[in-house]
């Protein structure tokens, strides 16, 4: 099961999301970056003003969809939250769940201690205060 956390995100407006996130080692980025399936874009308000463009993914070139509002993230949990994180935001017709970035998973603190079994911890909590993953969320 692969690591997702439940990802609280802030919009200018004032909208907010609660959601699950899978966290993706594999997502490499400069910077704080966000994916989002374009249903969750449309409900934060974010599908207007978008700006076509194309990324490398597993399966080769694909198009996404570049937003310049930025949003705000924090991880929640039933005992803790991360720091809030200004990102980026990048829309895809492809994907159906939240996608955190590496850059991004560094910025809220993010630790994964198993990727088999979804383990993951906060980089200032004891070794041992392991966490389990968060349920998927689609949005399709």
């Amino acid at each position: 099961m692969p690591v997702r956390v439940k990802l609280k995100i802030s919009s200018k407006t004032g909208k907010e999301i609660i959601t699950s996130a899978y966290v993706n080692s594999g997502y490499e980025t400069d910077k704080p970056e966000l994916l989002l399936p374009v249903r969750l874009a449309v409900e934060l308000g974010l599908w207007k003003n978008v700006k076509e463009d194309y990324a490398r993914t597993p399966i080769g070139m694909g198009k996404v969809y570049k937003v310049d509002e930025k949003l705000k993230v924090e991880v929640i949990t039933e005992d803790k939250r991360s720091k809030l994180v200004n990102v980026n935001v990048t829309i895809s017709e492809f994907e159906d769940e939240v996608l955190i970035g590496d850059y991004l998973a560094s910025e809220l603190g993010i630790a994964v201690e198993d990727f088999k079994e979804g383990i993951w911890r906060f980089r200032d909590e004891p070794l041992n205060r392991l966490r389990k993953p968060e349920k998927p969320q689609h949005w399709r």
